[in-house]
């Protein structure tokens, strides 16, 4: 029997890298394909990996994007460094090697051989204007993962293979320079592309999502339709594919946007798909009898209830309080996940920097109905945002409902795809009353570092703080952290915690559990 795959993960790094990818060869067809250019030449075969989905591709700007186009992003553009949790270490990207000078300079040295998909060759100047631009877009703009650069003054060339990171305060900088978002490097000729005149120039945003690209990664966009699919092209030039050695890297990637996981099991089972992320849990078994296989990973991906400080009674602490004890939370992780996700505590995953136990509202519903009587609130109705195909979201609001509606309190679950999710989420701020008083978030680390989750309540992010929470107490505390992370990482480690009991006093968000993706 044919091995068959289902993964989840959130990028597609198994089919860069040839550790996992070998084993999907004997499900992974040579298809023919005939070029349109050159029809009188012999067919030609090719080896196509078809990947499902779950969500509209948000964005491909390798400096601004933020979200689901990490997708593509961690398969055409590479940052400086990767670096491997398990094993707590740094490997070369587009570094070689890089060493510390004193507190506040780092030198970086680049492959000589790495190319971009225009054909021409890395340097300094590439490495300084991809990240510049990540920088100033969000400090001007306010949106992006450019926050990750605070810490740089500036970046000096030394020679065309060398540079020099200048920092305003000690930070780790090998951390930073291996984010998953905001730290890919790329050709500066998008200048040139474009006719930008300069880098901060809207020409050069528009060019990249018109589906374009100069990364140096293994594979080039080929096809870009972010709502139903993206096709990308390996990359022939790439420095990577003498080392990584596989023979059966596919030539051809297409990535499909296949929201509902019933259209994902359809595609397993009638070929079109060969892996997916996200078909129904209560499948999985029935699958791996009929021959497929399934990795689970472990991962930082969590799912936050974030509550609407602006619109009544979300705006009652005490009634969010209430909100949190009716939660059957000890049924959470079996119903609403099937099993497939841990306990969570506070806003942070477990085993993550920052992680703290005991940060959890225990189920409580004679406690909820107190808290509710002293409120004098004896019916509400709530809206409750999710986003469309999340089984686990799906399921988790259903108890919510259920357990709310013996308080006299009526749920209004509203499904929507994850634009319109992102939009009900950001107009907290623009009218508090068109935003839902609840709704999930499902986030996933910028790299290794307490902020990434507790940012989203800052009252400066204004694209991801979908509560319109506003506390100076608490601003300061996470940016006092983040400006430590470099000198006094315990102490760092202790005002991060002392944010997150904040936030938890506050019921303001909370994570409901801690995913396990099968």
């Amino acid at each position: 029997m044919k091995w068959r795959y289902i993964v989840l993960t959130i990028v597609l790094i198994l089919i860069i890298l040839a550790i996992s990818y070998v084993t999907l060869q004997k499900k992974v067809e040579t298809v023919p394909i005939t070029s349109p250019t050159e029809p009188t030449q012999p067919i030609s075969k090719e080896r196509i990996v078809a990947y499902a989905y779950r969500d509209t591709i948000t964005g491909i700007d390798p400096s601004i994007e933020f979200d689901t186009g990490i997708v593509i992003l961690s398969n055409v553009y590479e940052p400086l460094l990767y670096y491997d949790p398990i094993k707590n270490e740094f490997k070369p990207a587009l570094a070689i090697s890089w060493n510390k000078v004193n507190e506040t300079a780092w030198i970086f040295n680049l492959r000589k051989n790495a190319k971009f998909h225009d054909g021409t060759y890395l340097t300094s100047e590439a490495v300084r204007f991809s990240i510049l631009r990540s920088k100033l877009i969000y400090e001007e703009k306010g949106i992006g993962p450019g926050w990750i650069w605070d810490c740089l003054e500036d970046i000096f060339i030394i020679n065309e293979t060398s540079i020099l990171f200048k920092l305003k305060y000690p930070a780790p900088i090998p951390l930073i320079a291996s984010s998953a978002y905001g730290a890919y490097i790329y050709s500066p000729n998008v200048l040139r592309y474009t006719n930008a005149s300069d880098m901060m120039d809207e020409r050069i945003r528009l060019w990249f999502e018109a589906g374009n690209d100069v990364g140096s990664g293994p594979y080039k966009i080929e096809l870009y339709k972010p709502e139903s699919e993206v096709v990308l092209r390996k990359f022939e030039d790439w420095w990577g594919w003498d080392i990584v050695n596989n023979s059966k890297a596919p030539e051809i990637v297409v990535i499909k946007i296949v929201e509902e996981p019933a259209s994902q099991e359809l595609g397993l089972l009638d070929g079109s798909i060969h892996i997916a992320i996200n078909v129904a849990k209560a499948s999985i078994n029935r699958l791996l009898n009929q021959g497929y296989k399934i990795i689970n990973q472990t991962t930082f991906h969590n799912y936050i209830l974030m509550f609407n400080a602006k619109r009544w009674p979300t705006n009652i602490t005490d009634f969010r309080k209430a909100v949190l004890y009716a939660i059957p939370w000890d049924k959470v992780i079996e119903f609403a996940f099937q099993g497939f996700a841990k306990e969570a505590s506070g806003l942070i995953p477990y085993g993550y920097p920052g992680y703290v136990e005991n940060l959890r509202y225990e189920y409580n519903i004679t406690k909820a109905k107190e808290i509710l009587e002293k409120l004098n609130i004896s019916n509400a109705k709530l809206e409750f945002v999710i986003t469309s195909g999340y089984e686990e979201e799906e399921r988790f609001a259903s108890l919510l409902k259920s357990s709310l509606n013996q308080l006299g309190i009526d749920v209004e679950i509203v499904a929507l795809p994850w634009e319109q999710v992102k939009e009900k989420g950001v107009a907290v701020w623009r009218n508090p009353d068109d935003a839902p008083h609840m709704i999930i978030n499902d986030w996933w680390p910028t790299y290794p570092t307490p902020y990434d989750y507790l940012y989203i309540l800052h009252s400066a992010d204004i694209e991801w703080n979908w509560s319109g929470y506003t506390n100076p107490e608490y601003d300061e505390l996470i940016d006092t952290a983040f400006q430590l992370e470099g000198i006094d990482y315990n102490k760092a480690i202790e005002i991060y915690n002392e944010a997150q009991k904040v936030i938890f006093d506050d019921a303001i968000a909370i994570s409901i559990a801690d995913s396990i993706q099968p």
